[in-house]
């Protein structure tokens, strides 16, 4: 602005322009601040991305959370089966609805004695199964006469049942072999139904030994198959390895028993052999026959 003053004619800045002349430089300022911010900052970014793209970050993995049954599509509760199928169908032949109601509730028995280990409920439910009128279970004999057999030689043996077992107490001038012929049994079985040497007997010492057994064994030539009977009730059952020589008759065990096996022309696994002389006495019977 040109106007006249003390020393004449002289220019003067109106109050405006240096107002907005000072303002102006301080949004340039501003403006540059923020330019260099942002490039400060676009500069780090690119630094940090170029350091970690050298590192393996770890994976995570995202947990997918297990979907929450809704109130309206609630899980039912597990289903009971009242009568289950027995697990093994290759052994019952043909399928559990097809058998009679009476032999469906003694398999189940059977079942039940088995998980629970009780071997008494299961000889005796296998003895009424093998003894039903009809023989409904014709095609499960031979594997409940094997099963039989197992049970049969841990109720002697392990549980050593008090029909079978009794107790004797040592007196003197008697020895392990004296007392099992004196109770119609063999040295072997002594042995094994006690826990303790028998060879050195003391006086008033407890010994376990067999009651007196009447074993009966029947060897089946044809089926080569030979059921042991134990007082008059099956025992076990034994697969004969060779063709029985000996003629349809009764014989009686002589000793040595391992020549008595050579006389009749039978053989047995070197374990079942061993069995057998182990529980048959001198004297016992042993039937052929043509079956």
């Amino acid at each position: 602005m040109i106007a006249k003053g003390k020393y004449g004619i002289e220019h003067f800045d109106k109050p405006s322009e240096r107002e907005s002349g000072g303002l102006g430089c301080l949004v340039v300022c501003l403006v540059i601040l923020v330019a260099i911010s942002l490039v400060y900052t676009l500069i780090s970014r690119v630094w940090q991305k170029q350091e970690e793209g050298g590192k393996e970050l770890p994976v995570v993995e995202e947990q997918i959370p297990s979907p929450v049954p809704s109130a309206s599509k609630a899980v039912p509760p597990p289903r009971v089966n009242v009568a289950p199928t027995p697990p093994n169908k290759g052994v019952l032949g043909k399928s559990f609805e097809k058998r009679p109601p009476m032999l469906q509730n003694l398999i189940m028995r059977l079942q039940e004695a088995e998980s629970k280990g009780n071997v008494e409920m299961a000889i005796t439910t296998i003895e009424q199964i093998r003894a039903l009128p009809g023989s409904p279970a014709a095609d499960l004999d031979d594997h409940l006469a094997r099963r039989l057999g197992v049970l049969n030689f841990k109720r002697l043996f392990v549980l050593r049942n008090a029909q079978w077992v009794k107790t004797v107490t040592v007196r003197r001038g008697d020895y392990a072999t004296r007392i099992a012929a004196e109770n119609g049994s063999t040295f072997a079985s002594l042995v094994k139904l006690n826990d303790k040497s028998v060879s050195q007997l003391r006086i008033g010492e407890k010994v376990n030994v067999m009651n007196h057994p009447r074993f009966r064994l029947v060897l089946h030539r044809r089926s080569k198959l030979a059921d042991l009977s134990l007082n008059g009730k099956f025992f076990k059952r034994y697969d004969i390895t060779s063709v029985v020589s000996a003629p349809a008759d009764t014989y009686e065990v002589t000793i040595p028993i391992r020549k008595f096996w050579s006389t009749i022309g039978v053989e047995f696994s070197a374990s079942d052999r061993a069995e057998l002389e182990m529980l048959l006495p001198k004297g016992a019977p042993v039937v052929v026959s043509e079956l």
